[in-house]
This record gives structure tokens, sequence and C-alpha cells, in this order.
């Protein structure tokens, strides 16, 4: 009799041992499925925030490399955008700020563009000071930073459409055709992202 009621408890025992381990095992469980889950989640929310992010402004051209010429005239390969984003260059810099007494060529303003700065032009046959003052107002508000204006004749985008103003980085134009507030904001975010980059070969 005593010998039934110790197996009676022992298998009790057991039981509430199983129990015991069953409820764990969920817990362990449920713990596992609410990581994966805030997981998921957390990684939803990143793609999504990457998602909905404007793209950056402006157009992307290919790189057409960091070629030095030896002297301005040197003959070279055509470029790839209007106004140039990258190619060949002479070897020395533009001065940075502001010129609107002469038109910069490329070849030469490339070179800023290799060094980080970003080169603001203008194209007005029949004259533009809304977008010249606008581009000048920019440059004494980014005092310090690379930045250069300059006339460069015969905007064109990649559509073929001609246009009164571009800011240009290595490999990025930003085409504008007015001066207002959006524009002004634009050029202040492609200034934002890519003024400073070193775009020399590696």
């Amino acid at each position: 009799m005593a010998r039934s009621r110790g197996r009676g408890l022992e298998l009790e025992e057991i039981k509430k041992a199983e129990e015991k381990a069953r409820a764990q095992a969920n817990q362990v469980r449920r713990k596992s499925v609410f990581t994966v889950l805030g997981i998921v989640i957390g990684l939803a929310a990143i793609a999504a925030f990457i998602l909905l992010q404007p793209p950056p402004p402006g157009v992307a051209f290919p790189s057409l490399g960091n070629q030095h010429l030896t002297a301005l005239t040197d003959p070279h390969a055509p470029y790839n955008s209007s106004p140039p984003s990258s190619g060949p260059h002479f070897g020395g810099l533009a001065p940075w700020g502001a010129n609107l007494t002469e038109v910069i060529p490329p070849e030469l303003f490339i070179h800023n563009l290799e060094d980080g700065g970003i080169v603001l032009t203008y194209s007005c046959r029949e004259g533009c000071t809304d977008i010249t003052e606008g581009l000048v107002g920019l440059v004494d508000d980014h005092v310090g930073e690379r930045l250069l204006v300059t006339e460069y004749p015969g905007i064109v985008d990649p559509d073929g459409v001609a246009q009164r103003g571009a800011a240009v980085a290595w490999g990025r134009v930003l085409y504008f055709d007015e001066w207002n507030t959006d524009v002004r904001d634009e050029i202040e975010t492609f200034i934002r992202l890519y003024e400073g980059l070193d775009n020399h070969a590696r």
C-alpha cells in the first residue's frame, strides 16, 4: 500500500516536472517568436525608411576618369554631360568663388570637381540676373566651402533640352531653368551631399 502511494507520488512529481518543462519550452518559443517578429518589424521599418527617402538630386553620369592634360587646349575624348562632370582636365584649379566676368573652361573646372568642389553654372543669352544673383548668394552663404560660379554656354540636359542653370559635382549634374525657393533648397541639398568628397582616382 505504502509502495503504491510512493509510486503515485513519484508519478505525480514526474507529471509536474513534465508540465513545468513544457511551460518553460512554450515560454522560450514565445520569446523566440517575439524576438524574430521584432527583428522582422525592425528590418521592415528600416527598409520602408530607405525606400521612402527621396532620390538624391541631379542626374548621375558615368565617370570618364581623372586623366590630366598638359594644357587646356590638349585634344581629348568628348565629355558625356553638359556641363561636363568628369573626365580629362588640366592639373590646375580655378579660383573658388563667383566668377561672372569670364567663362572658365571645363578642362579647368573639372579639377575643382575632382577636389570635392561644386561648380554652379548658368547659361543666359538674354540675361538671368535672378539665377546669377541666386548663385552668388549661395556662395556668400557657404563661405569656406568649395563652390565656384561660372558661365557655361549651352547647358543641355540628357533629354536634349536647353537649361539656364546647372549645379555640377563629380559624376552628377542638377539642371534647373528658373530660380525659386525650391530650386535653391535642392541645390543646398546637392551641396550638402557632394561638396567635400574626394574624387581622385585610387
